[in-house]
């Protein structure tokens, strides 16, 4: 077993604790995201076209030659 000390340890123990964060993070995300009842489907395609156009944009800020 290594030491507890040892850089390496730390480093995975670190990444480990970032990952689990960030899955709470969408998990939370994803339970605010979440719609019922009437109007539901409007506002989800309304939801998708935004991150769609959103991503689209990200693309082409960093694609420009």
């Amino acid at each position: 077993m290594r030491d507890p000390s040892d850089p390496l340890d730390r480093t995975a123990a670190l990444f480990s604790a970032c990952l689990m964060e960030a899955a709470r993070g969408r998990a939370r995300t994803a339970a605010h995201l979440r719609v019922s009842g009437p109007g539901a489907l409007p506002m989800m395609l309304a939801q998708g076209l935004f991150t769609a156009v959103a991503a689209l944009a990200v693309l082409r800020l960093f694609l420009r030659f």
